[in-house]
């Protein structure tokens, strides 16, 4: 069987205290290997057409080109494609935006801890994985799904909740077409019914869920779930 794809990166930081942290950082997580380190702009361009890295962690302040400018130019035609990471000190607004808008997949605030960089490496690495390269099409549930494990799966889940089933309970809310009740939930995962609705609850209050109420041939209202 094949081994997974490797992600190779490129780090982009002026800062030479942060970028040796960030490569130890990187190199831990399996599956991925730092191939270049840029302190500035021109040289991460240069870089990045030299080594066509599969993912970008880039610093926003550089000392000759706007990290939000680099952004811009690695979106052209001339550059081999690649995803880019932001990793910056800046909390303002704007600035999370304006790095949304040149096509950043994900905004880290330094201090970065090493425990947060690796989960948000592994999500991407896992959406990279869901989303393929053979053209195939998805449907939109998929991509509110692709989607969702980019971009929530940083909440803090409580002590209860255990990432494995959480996956389940959302693949079989995912597989329908319509909602489902926590007792039709439990018998496709097959856990109790209690423990979907725990699950339900919990997903419900991340906005991974909705729930409503719909009333029965008893008259009786049910709760039912349905993936956002």
């Amino acid at each position: 069987m094949p081994g997974a794809a490797e992600h190779t990166v490129l780090i982009v930081d002026d800062d030479p205290v942060v970028t040796t942290a960030l490569h130890a950082q990187v190199n831990r997580v399996p599956g991925f290997r730092v191939v270049g380190i840029a302190h500035t702009g021109q040289v991460a361009l240069a870089a990045a057409q030299r080594f066509a890295p599969r993912l970008v962690l880039l610093d926003l302040h550089l000392p000759d080109l706007p990290g939000l400018e680099v952004a811009h130019r690695l979106r052209r035609p001339d550059q081999p494609p690649t995803d880019v990471i932001v990793i910056s000190s800046r909390k303002e607004s704007a600035a999370v935006r304006a790095a949304m808008q040149r096509g950043a997949l994900y905004y880290l605030v330094k201090p970065t801890r090493a425990a947060i960089l690796e989960q948000t490496l592994q999500r991407y690495a896992a959406t990279v994985e869901q989303l393929g390269s053979d053209g195939r099409f998805v449907e939109q549930q998929e991509i509110d799904r692709i989607f969702r494990s980019l971009h929530l799966d940083s909440a803090p889940r409580a002590k209860s909740i255990a990432a494995a089933t959480e996956r389940a309970v959302l693949d079989a809310l995912a597989a329908v077409e319509d909602d489902l009740s926590a007792h039709e939930l439990a018998e496709a995962v097959g856990i109790s019914r209690a423990t979907a609705r725990r699950y339900l609850e919990h997903l419900a209050e991340r906005g991974q869920v909705e729930a409503r109420l719909r009333y029965g041939p008893t008259g009786r209202p049910q709760h039912r779930y349905w993936v956002r």
